[in-house]
């Protein structure tokens, strides 16, 4: 019998992902957008949660990130055992020191085995600000006039 294909129900990127004391997925401080002055940078630490369903039996996960010039970066996370079609599985792991090599798009895909999911996926702009009038070339700026669902990176985004 084949083992069947599990749902990605959704792929969240954020400042962090945990479990509580009750065992729920916690988001913290979900973004989809990073602004810097120049490129290339580092993101020092954020996480990227999943949440998959209908499988049965256990599951090789891992995230792909495809760059804005089509660069496939591929992470494995730890295997995912759904017990049942019904069971909801959610995972997440922390990423240190990302690279951002340039500004434009980057795509967060889940991986099952070594196959990207092409949906959903969450997407991630890297957009470049001017520095304000009197601050330091090369540091991190909260960009005028910007803001909505996105937050600019922690003031370290080097």
């Amino acid at each position: 019998m084949d083992q069947p294909v599990p749902t990605v129900e959704w792929i969240h990127v954020c400042d962090n992902a945990f479990r509580d004391e009750q065992g729920k997925m916690c988001l913290v401080g979900m973004f989809d957008s990073l602004y810097s002055q120049q490129a290339p940078g580092r993101l020092p630490i954020f996480s990227v949660a999943i949440g998959v369903t209908g499988g049965q039996g256990q599951y090789d996960l891992g995230i792909q990130v495809v760059t804005p010039e089509g660069k496939e970066i591929n992470m494995k996370m730890p295997p995912v055992e759904l017990p049942e079609p019904s069971v909801k599985a959610r995972a997440a792991v922390r990423i240190n020191s990302f690279p951002f090599e340039e500004f434009g798009t980057y795509t967060f895909r889940v991986l099952l085995g070594d196959r990207p999911v092409a949906f959903p996926n969450h997407t991630l702009a890297h957009l470049q600000v001017q520095p304000p009038e009197g601050s330091q070339s090369g540091s991190a700026a909260e960009p005028q006039g910007l803001g909505g669902p996105g937050m600019p990176p922690p003031p370290d985004f080097r």
